[in-house]
């Protein structure tokens, strides 16, 4: 009986230690449970700001991003504002000019591929050194932001000259040794149906007429597919290079001034959703 009596005893005394880890366990469940909401938030959040930031980048369209002959340059520049020559090539992109430019369009698509090739055949191993390059555009929006991005060089140092009289296409230099090529794109490569629609959507514009937003469209479809065509095609079936002997760069621009001609249409309005864009990045 006394032998009952002092385990009854016991275990009362141990029943409030009991009774505590009873009442703590629902609370390390509570706190447990408070971290996994806590860290299902944050992982929205970040999921929530990453789909933002891709939704942003509606520029770069999947096709361009896919393309099976699109590859990047590999250049070297210098370092700091004291100029000693980058120790470690870097490699730029159609989509990193895209993004300077503004837009991903037929003329910065055909501006990245002739301009490959000639940055190629000037520097055959293959890295670009910017720092040795002089070039010659015509005088478009297109041809003149990728001939200094892509060359490095630049108009107010007298490296890059505009001259229309040079067409779809550019002259390239290399500085330290006077090589220089031509380079432009095959006959026939551009749609001519494509190239009458976009002359005339401009000089309708010039003259102030207003312009159906469906022609825009059918013209944008038609710089798209061409522009497709274009990297998923090897170079040489569309561009020529040719070298030129004792070439002497221009000490002036024929053509420095023009009007901005890609913001004819800037306040059009739309008939058809935005295309897809790549999800891949």
């Amino acid at each position: 009986m006394s032998e009952r009596r002092e385990a009854v005893n016991r275990g009362s005394e141990t029943s409030p230690i009991r009774k505590t880890k009873c009442l703590r366990s629902p609370r390390r469940f509570a706190q447990s449970l408070a971290v996994l909401f806590l860290v299902a938030a944050l992982g929205a959040a970040q999921a929530s700001l990453a789909q933002k930031q891709t939704g942003q980048e509606d520029f770069y369209l999947e096709w361009a991003a896919q393309a099976r002959y699109l590859q990047p340059l590999w250049v070297v520049d210098t370092d700091s504002a004291l100029g000693r020559l980058n120790l470690h090539p870097k490699s730029i992109t159609l989509k990193d000019m895209a993004r300077v430019h503004g837009h991903l369009c037929d003329g910065l698509v055909t501006s990245w591929v002739q301009l490959s090739a000639a940055l190629r055949e000037l520097f055959p191993d293959g890295v670009v050194d910017r720092t040795d390059v002089r070039a010659v555009s015509r005088n478009c929006p297109c041809c003149a932001d990728a001939g200094a991005w892509m060359t490095g060089a630049r108009i107010n140092q007298g490296t890059l000259m505009l001259d229309n009289s040079v067409g779809v296409g550019f002259i390239v230099q290399r500085i330290s040794t006077g090589e220089a090529v031509q380079v432009s794109l095959r006959p026939g490569v551009y749609p001519a149906q494509l190239a009458a629609l976009e002359q005339s959507i401009r000089a309708r514009r010039a003259r102030g007429e207003t312009v159906e937003p469906a022609e825009i469209d059918r013209f944008e479809r038609g710089a798209n597919e061409y522009s497709r065509k274009l990297l998923n095609t090897p170079q040489d079936q569309f561009v020529i290079v040719e070298r030129l002997r004792d070439y002497h760069f221009p000490d002036h621009s024929q053509d420095p001034i023009a009007p901005r001609s890609d913001t004819i249409n800037r306040d059009a309005p739309r008939t058809m959703p935005q295309p897809a864009v790549n999800q891949q990045r």
